[in-house]
Parts: structure tokens; sequence; C-alpha cells
């Protein structure tokens, strides 16, 4: 929730079935999140008081005063607080405890774990994405500045990530196409010892009969940590490795060639024999 130019609010809210500690993780995973990201991050509670149901209107009051009580600060007369901080209940004037156990929690190291877990998975994954990313976005320049169409696949379950489709001498679309499977990064290429061949693993034996089958070339591109990315033409090499589907075959043996321009203009030609 925008509140004014560069402030804002963000309100994280629960199912009631969710768990006590599910529901600590996240709202830290948030908080630390929003403190390494942000400027001047404050959090605030919805405290409820466990006498009467009522909540406590001033939230601001109410989390200044644990602040301080966590943070060893001192009362009136430069003793520190003794026991664990209370507000008054407006409705029932009874004490609404703000040391309750979510607050134990949110401070507790066990917790503190878990939301460093999954900031380290978080990054993992986003890290993986920004460099699929970045094969994408060479892909659709490289293939704009060549003149052609690159259209992005919105799902890629079957192991198909873009189509390239090729224009005429006089620009105009030709229905001539090639398919696209990306992958970015060195794990997944693999040397075999005994050659120094370049080994890509197929995950899904699915998506070699569909690679296989496909009536236009399928080409996977891999682009290695350094952003150097290769090419070559699966579907050729799936059809004379399977002897035309009656073999499986787990494995490509790859033999990519550099990806650039010259290799936009040679895939139209491999689409124009189909």
């Amino acid at each position: 929730m925008r509140r004014s130019e560069g402030v804002g609010e963000i309100e994280v809210y629960f199912d009631p079935t969710i768990s006590l500690e599910e529901k600590i993780i996240f709202s830290k995973y948030v908080h630390e999140h929003l403190s390494q990201t942000a400027t001047e991050v404050a959090r605030f509670r919805y405290y409820v008081c466990p006498h009467c149901g009522t909540s406590v209107e001033n939230r601001d009051v109410a989390m200044r005063r644990l602040d301080q009580w966590v943070n060893g600060q001192t009362g009136e007369a430069g003793k520190r607080k003794a026991g664990s901080p209370t507000i008054v209940c407006a409705e029932c004037e009874d004490r609404v405890p703000l040391w309750d156990e979510l607050e134990q929690c949110f401070a507790s190291p066990k917790i503190q774990k878990a939301v460093q877990d999954l900031q380290q998975e978080a990054t993992i994954v986003l890290d993986s994405e920004s460099k699929e990313r970045a094969l994408v976005g060479d892909v659709i320049s490289t293939v704009a500045l060549a003149g052609q169409i690159c259209r992005e696949k919105n799902v890629s379950d079957h192991g198909i990530d873009m189509e390239v489709e090729f224009k005429s001498d006089e620009g105009e679309a030709t229905g001539k196409i090639v398919y696209l499977q990306l992958k970015s990064g060195n794990s997944f290429l693999k040397i075999r010892k005994k050659d120094g061949a370049e080994i890509f693993k197929i995950e899904k034996p699915r998506h070699a009969d569909y690679w296989r089958s496909q009536p236009f070339p399928v080409l996977l591109v891999i682009r290695s940590a350094e952003g150097e990315s290769r090419w070559m033409d699966i579907r050729e090499y799936l059809r004379r490795e399977s002897d035309g589907g009656r073999k499986v075959v787990r494995q490509i043996v790859f033999k990519g060639e550099r990806f650039d321009v010259m290799s936009v203009r040679r895939w139209r030609d491999m689409a124009s024999m189909n």
C-alpha cells in the first residue's frame, strides 16, 4: 500500500489454519528482505487483547514500548524496566502482553536460521532465473538484428521455449520456423571422460520424442556461465540416434556452434528445407 512518494506499507495476513511457526518464518523473511533493500523499515503488530478480544489501536506506542524493552533501553529515572512489556486494553483495561509467543518466536535463533535458509534458496532460484532471462534476451536481440521474428512460449513444459519465424526477402512472414530449447549455466553439459565429449542429459524421455517429431528443426541453445552461447540441431540428432524412434535416446553429444546473427541466417536455410 503506497502512502506517499517513497513511502509504503505492506500488510501480511495468514489463514487461521497456518501454524504459528510458518507465520513467523514468513513474516521474518519479509521483514529481513525489506531491511536489506529499503531504508527506515519499521515493523508493526496488530495486537489483540487476550482477555476481551479487542484490538490494540495505538500500534506505534505498543511497538515502541516493545522495542525499548527488547533493546534494553532504560525507563524513567534511568532504571531498566522490569518484567515483560504490556499495554492497557482500552476496552477491559486489562494488560495486553507485548512480549508474547509470536514475538518470542520472531526473535529466536531457530527462526532466524530458517529465514536464512529461505534467503539462500531464493538467491539460488533468482540467480538461475536471471541467467535464463539473460539468454532469452540474447536470443531476442540477435534474432531481431537478423531481421526475423522471435516468439517466447508462455509454457515450456514440452521442452520448447521459443520459436523463430523467418521472413522472405520481401519482408513477409513465411511460416517457416525453428523451435528453441534454451538452457543457461555450466551444469547442463558434462564432460565424458573417455573422449572429452560434452554430454547433455535428457531429463524427460518424452521431450526427446517430442523434439524428434517436430515438423521443423529443434535447436538446443546453451549459454555458459561466461556468457558464450552455442547451438545444435537436436531434432536431426535424435532422429538419427533413435533409428527413427525405435531406440530410446537419453543423452545428446553436444557439438555446439557459436550463436550469432549468422547463425540465425543458417537457421532460415534449415527451416526452408522443411
